[in-house]
């Protein structure tokens, strides 16, 4: 074994320490600090220094707060009929980058502005609800009134051992479109209307001069011979009802409810088949409806609690129509119009509140003439000039389009879909309403006075804030979707195309902003900074795309386009010529053009007249570097080609890799002035690392 001197160890040791010293130091100066440490708000990647911020936090260097994400109100579609991204503050409120959190427009309400709040707190005279609360409010009477309520909605199987009364309750529910948890609008109190249920509503009633009309006739049938029983009307329930409750009983739990108009009796019950209105065999119960007159609700029933004592018969009961009421329910029996700030019939000449059926009573109608005969149509001249006297009996006007009441005299307003209304069908609402219902009809004007935020003739459109600020156009979500670019390249999609398409309801009524260039946020106020790449981050390159072109006869051109815009190219171009041209496009900052072959240029003029052409008989091979943007770009594409007589194309030899980022990650964006406030050590540079006057970091 051999031994080592002392001094040839110490040697040895001395050498080893100097490597580590020098491969510690070679490391730690190609290590580059986090800018501010990443604020304590994030992780410091290595070797190139770049923050990973934590949850909640952004910026650079992690010392901006983010706010809460929603479903955006506009934006551009990402598909076909696919919108309505997530999104900071719902792109209807500014992000305090300070906080975190968000200052939402004046109509808008949530951490991240995702609800449209109620208008005017629906004026202390409703509830307000979400679109998907809503229709859970529906009224299962006027869906079941052609169906009714039968074994055939109530059994659960072919002998009806097990039922359901729940199934004649359904209602349409309105839950997958976008906007069912986040639109809010007002269900109005009894005696209320309006879209902030600010308008006062007025009696309706039949108007006597119409004859050879109907009340409404409904009917149930109870097989039971103990138990209890409710009937529902306008989502109104009774009080339970025994088997053996006479008619006098069954008639005052019907009067009893609220949801019936006009004055007692409501409703008159009658039936045949036995002293309670439930019988072992089934009873056939009439219920007619003095009162309230016109097409109805069904009455809905829940017989869960109903027995039999035999256990061979079925308890049920069921309703139907079997007379639908065809008496109108006209405002003010037409012969008066609504004074809607206090709730009252303003009458015409002679005319005054009635019992329903042409006599003096209380229901505040206008359907009592209290002197003389009718002889003439309403109105000096009749109907005001503005409709045609349809004469005996009836006397009544037949206005003109555009105007109504009883003498023609009321504007008719513009309608829209309506913003907040009950659903039509499973997940589909939004029928016409008057002023969309987001407004108030001035019906001497005929004018919509729409609420906040939103305009047009008919308050159908949900605006933009201030109108972008002067820095985009305000444009419908499907002209947001055809105007859609992915990568800075036109990518149209269509929203809302398909007018059965109940989820796209909104194509042509919410309105968003698309900011001009150098301009940003939901409502481009802000200012945008340049972007470029980091130049900490190494071992990266620039995207070169290579034009490859085929001619022979020098008389060809095409033209290439990138990002939407395009430039006209000659066959007998030069290298040169074609950098400038693709440097004069907006959307190609700066792009370096060459020959793929140096040599080319060896003895250039010496050579042929097409040596230095972008196309020639041999192919010409030009290389496109793209300076800026850096990044991974589109492929420039070659349309339009006239006279080229071999092949053309445009293929990328080299993806961009660098970042193409604001303030090349070396800085924040003052969005005041759209200028970088670059990090200590980083100026302006050329994009390409160099110092330049691209004002990036």
């Amino acid at each position: 074994m051999k031994k080592w001197k002392n001094s040839t160890l110490i040697s040895i040791a001395t050498t080893a320490l100097h490597l580590i010293i020098l491969a510690h130091s070679a490391s730690s100066s190609q290590y580059t600090p986090c800018p501010n440490s990443c604020s304590g708000n994030g992780k410091c990647t290595t070797p190139w220094g770049v923050c990973s911020c934590f949850t909640g936090f952004t910026g650079t260097d992690c010392s901006l707060r983010t706010c809460p994400l929603g479903p955006a109100w506009s934006d551009s579609a990402t598909a076909d009929d696919s919108a309505h991204g997530s999104a900071e503050c719902s792109n209807r409120g500014k992000c305090d980058r300070n906080t975190g959190r968000c200052s939402c427009e004046s109509m808008f309400e949530g951490s991240a502005c995702e609800r449209l709040a109620c208008p005017n707190a629906c004026s202390g005279r409703g509830r307000c609800l979400s679109s998907k609360a809503l229709a859970r409010m529906q009224d299962p009477g006027v869906l079941r009134k052609a169906s009714g309520c039968t074994s055939t909605e109530i059994c659960n199987d072919g002998g009806c051992t097990v039922r359901n009364y729940g199934a004649c309750s359904e209602v349409n529910v309105y839950e997958t479109p976008w906007e069912a948890d986040h639109f809010f609008g007002c269900l109005c109190d009894e005696g209320y209307a309006g879209y902030d249920c600010s308008i006062r509503t007025c009696a309706m009633g039949d108007d006597p001069l119409t004859g050879s009309q109907n009340n409404e006739v409904q009917l149930l049938q109870c097989h039971a011979d103990f138990g209890t029983f409710t009937l529902s009307f306008k989502r109104e329930t009774t009080a339970l009802i025994s088997v053996d409750a006479s008619v006098t009983d069954v008639t005052n739990a019907i009067n009893a409810l609220a949801s019936l108009e006009g004055q007692q009796p409501k409703v008159a019950v009658s039936w045949t088949g036995g002293v309670g209105v439930c019988i072992s065999s089934g009873n056939n119960i009439q219920v007619t409806f003095l009162q309230d007159f016109g097409d109805l609700p069904l009455l809905i029933p829940d017989g869960t609690n109903l027995g039999q004592t035999s256990g061979s018969d079925t308890p049920l009961i069921t309703a139907q129509k079997v007379v639908t009421g065809d008496k109108e329910s006209d405002i003010c029996s037409n012969h008066g119009t609504c004074d809607e700030e206090k709730g009252i019939c303003q009458c015409l000449d002679d005319w005054m509140t009635s019992d329903g059926y042409g006599n003096a009573g209380t229901r505040g109608d206008c359907g009592y003439r209290s002197t003389g005969t009718t002889s003439t149509c309403p109105g000096e001249p009749a109907c005001l000039g503005h409709g045609t006297c349809l004469g005996p009996p009836t006397y009544r006007c037949a206005c003109e389009a555009g105007r109504s009441g009883p003498d023609c005299s009321l504007i008719d307003c513009p309608t829209g879909k309506s913003w907040f209304s009950f659903p039509t069908a499973e997940n589909a609402a939004h029928s016409e309403a008057v002023c969309s219902d987001m407004g108030i009809c001035n019906r001497n004007t005929g004018q919509c006075e729409c609420t906040s935020g939103f305009e047009g003739a008919g308050c159908q459109y949900l605006t933009c804030q201030q109108d972008c600020h002067g820095n985009g156009q305000c444009l419908s979500m499907a002209t947001l979707a055809q105007i859609n670019e992915v990568n800075g390249d036109p990518t149209p999609y269509s929203y809302g195309s398909d007018p059965n398409n109940s989820l796209t309801w909104d194509s042509d009524q919410v309105f968003g902003c698309h900011c001009s260039d150098n301009f940003e946020g939901y409502n481009c106020n802000l200012k945008s900074c340049p972007k470029g790449d980091d130049p900490n981050t190494q071992h990266q390159h620039n995207e070169i795309q290579q034009l490859s072109c085929t001619d022979s006869n020098d008389a060809g051109s095409f033209q290439l386009s990138f990002r939407g815009q395009s430039a006209s190219v000659d066959a007998t171009d030069t290298a040169a010529d074609l950098e400038t041209a693709l440097n004069g496009l907006s959307t190609t900052e700066m792009v370096s053009v060459s020959y793929a072959d140096p040599t080319i240029y060896a003895g250039a003029p010496s050579l042929g007249p097409d040596a230095l052409q972008l196309c020639r008989a041999s192919e010409g091979l030009i290389n496109i570097e793209f300076m800026a943007p850096t990044g991974d770009v589109p492929e420039i594409s070659v349309t339009n080609s006239v006279g080229i007589d071999g092949a053309l194309t445009m293929t990328t030899t080299q993806d961009g890799t660098k970042e193409y980022i604001t303030c090349s990650g070396r800085g924040l964006c003052n969005h005041s002035s759209g200028l970088c406030d670059c990090f200590p050590g980083y100026a302006s540079s050329d994009g390409q690392g160099n110092i330049g006057s691209r004002r990036d970091c």
